[in-house]
């Protein structure tokens, strides 16, 4: 918080529709620190996002249409789509639910036997059917049905089956478990007493794990392991969650992960000239940062190498659009590109071209993401007054140049002064992020200074700027943040802190280990306890 506590502090002369900061009492100074309630925050009820409905449902019925990619987009909070308040239900999504279910389960019954490991025909009918319904029902359900639930979708097969035929009662079925809270929630059990703290079931456990770790239901082995008493312990828990990211579905949760973090979802929709930047080009760069992801993560696995490592992926066609000609063919391959113009994540074009305005670079989008995604420290909204019009493009003048005669001025430079630096280390890459060596024929000025963090320091350059960044414990703390908002579905509450300053103190001392990160995460009291009622 010492960016917005500075801010607000140099701002209070001039931001005339700010109050005012009243003194704390020498009684609240003196007050002792709350300490820390060491126990599991809420759980709430979870609804599978868009991604993870896809994902689902590609592994249970073998779906490929991706049904879930029309349906009206979560509501993020705290930067990412799986947070349980973010997810509201209407009319509208009923229905999408609804149509989804039935398509699914048309498509899924054009191959019954396949469906359903049995033939339901003639004397096996009955047997096959309640087998169907047991082990279709277990993995949609993500646990064993009840028998009440058992009993309940039998006679309802048997029912529309006297007036359909077997395969549509099959169908019927399929699209009853779809359409069921149960398939489309992650239901947790309460505690009857509030203030109980319960262990998470192994089923829900297994549900927990999955949907973090892969963004999809549980594998066949992590349901047996749930079955046979296998996940009870933080042991078991440690084993599984190991055992899963090494699975490529562990590298894609960690794509889904940095897509959000970096905003990547808006590629497609922000404004630029389709000519010079068309939307085959905006998947091509999309792509190359989710295998930048990806060999991050499965190589190194470090917070270190997503800041800094030079390697890329890249085609004939996306390297031509960069200015490369030392590649060739449509396939992506890895290359190593010039450090001192690109390392690490920052540096990558998808997230430069998101980072700008449409016709100019934008060092403020660029200074605040900085501030915002790696410090957690985000700047106050601009003061009522302040006029926030982009200034007319002068080719005889810089972007910097330009930008700092504007917000070099009150009320604008309590922010700015802060804001501004780390865009500007940026300011070779141009709004559709390639590398430029000067601006309308004029020198780029990247220095400046990073203030107001625990690695305060001057820079030179964008390189200078990510090696600050990379030696700070502030940016470590910040990303075990985004981590623990992204595997609960919420922000961490003061029963949490726990859990989070052992978390944080582990990434640190790991120097920065994100498969580490990730397992630690399954092992903390809030991931393996549960509360009561909120």
């Amino acid at each position: 918080m010492r960016f917005v506590l500075s801010v607000l502090l140099l701002s209070l002369a001039t931001a005339g529709c700010v109050g005012t900061i009243g003194d704390e009492s020498a009684a609240e100074q003196t007050k002792p620190a709350p300490q820390p309630l060491c126990g599991p925050g809420p759980a709430p009820m979870r609804r599978l996002t868009r991604w993870e409905y896809n994902n689902t449902v590609h592994d249970l019925v073998g779906d490929v249409t991706a049904p879930a990619s029309t349906f009206v987009p979560e509501a993020g909070q705290f930067g990412f789509d799986n947070s349980a308040s973010g997810a509201t239900l209407s009319d509208v999504v009923v229905e999408q639910f609804e149509r989804a279910a039935r398509d699914l389960a048309t498509n899924a019954v054009s191959n019954l036997p396949a469906l359903m490991g049995c033939d339901p025909s003639g004397a096996a009918e009955e047997s096959c059917v309640a087998s169907f319904i047991q082990g279709f029902g277990k993995r949609a359900f993500r646990r064993p049905l009840s028998s009440d639930e058992e009993s309940r979708y039998q006679l309802f097969f048997a029912s529309q089956r006297d007036l359909y035929g077997t395969t549509k009662a099959v169908e019927l079925v399929v699209s009853a478990f779809l359409q069921s809270p149960h398939f489309l929630y992650r239901l947790e059990l309460e505690s009857e007493n509030p203030e109980q703290v319960t262990p998470v079931t192994s089923f829900e456990m297994a549900s927990r794990l999955s949907y973090f770790l892969w963004g999809t239901m549980p594998d066949d082995t992590l349901l047996a392991a749930a079955e046979e008493g296998r996940l009870e312990t933080a042991e078991d828990v440690r084993r599984e969650a190991e055992r899963m990211l090494t699975d490529e579905k562990g590298a894609r949760a960690v794509q889904n992960f940095f897509s959000q973090w970096g905003n990547l979802r808006s590629l497609p929709l922000i404004e630029r000239d389709e000519a010079a930047f068309p939307q085959a080009t905006r998947e091509l760069m999309a792509k190359e940062l989710e295998l930048f992801v990806e060999s991050a993560f499965s190589g190194e696995g470090t917070w270190q190498s997503v800041l800094t490592s030079n390697k890329s992926f890249l085609n004939e066609e996306l390297a031509g659009f960069y200015g490369l000609d030392n590649v060739s063919g449509d396939e992506f391959r890895e290359v190593e590109l010039d450090p001192a113009r690109h390392g690490g994540i920052l540096t990558r074009g998808a997230l430069m071209a998101i980072l700008a305005h449409p016709d100019q670079t934008s060092p403020v989008l660029r200074g605040k993401f900085i501030r915002e995604q790696l410090f957690c420290d985000p700047p106050p909204p601009p003061p009522c007054n302040a006029d926030t019009a982009l200034p007319e493009i002068d080719p005889n003048a810089t972007t910097r140049e330009q930008l700092e005669q504007k917000t070099g001025v009150e009320p604008c430079v309590a922010c700015h002064s802060f804001l501004n630096p780390p865009g500007f280390a940026f300011d070779h890459f141009d709004q559709l992020g390639r590398w430029r060596d000067d601006d309308h024929g004029l020198p780029i000025d990247a220095s400046g200074d990073l203030t107001l963090t625990d690695v305060d320091g001057s820079f030179t350059s964008h390189e200078q700027l990510v090696e600050l960044i990379s030696n700070s414990k502030d940016v470590k703390s910040c990303v075990v943040t985004h981590w623990f908002r992204y595997a609960h579905g919420r922000d961490k509450t003061p029963a949490d802190q726990c859990s989070y300053d052992d978390l944080n103190e582990a990434f640190i001392a790991s120097d920065g280990d994100l498969r580490q990160l990730l397992v630690d995460l399954t092992q903390t009291k809030s991931f393996l306890f549960r509360g009561g009622k909120s």
